[in-house]
């Protein structure tokens, strides 16, 4: 029950340039390259998630993994049900927590909309 899903892990802070390449004086999130990877990705929330994830933890989707080495976390960016374009601000997840158990992984995913500069929840 594998889906395609990608994520890039966030790598820190760097100067925003303009179109033409010229430092705007703001900085921006960096990211890794997408990775392409096969989760097995819930179709919507339910009341055990909502506990073994928190009751306060706001999240729509839950990714599981058996991947114990890549260091996923709340600044991780994700898109599912699409693939990432040149624009890597284009994702339409974002990690609210990540458990980690014996056997793998669950990541809390909450859909957000990034297209007007997000990320924003979406409705």
């Amino acid at each position: 029950n594998r889906r395609e899903i990608w994520y890039a892990l966030y790598t820190g802070v760097v100067d925003a340039v303009d179109d033409d390449g010229y430092k705007t004086g703001e900085q921006e999130a960096s990211y890794t390259e997408p990775v392409k990877a096969l989760m097995n990705v819930s179709g919507g929330r339910g009341v055990a998630e909502a506990q073994f994830f928190g009751i306060n933890n706001p999240f729509t989707r839950v990714a599981v993994t058996d991947d114990m080495t890549t260091a996923f976390d709340t600044d991780t960016v994700f898109w599912f049900g699409k693939t990432p374009g040149e624009d890597k601000d284009d994702y339409n997840y974002i990690c609210t927590g990540v458990v980690t158990t014996v056997n793998g992984r669950a990541i809390a995913l909450k859909e957000v909309d990034v297209t007007d500069g997000g990320p924003h929840v979406s409705a």
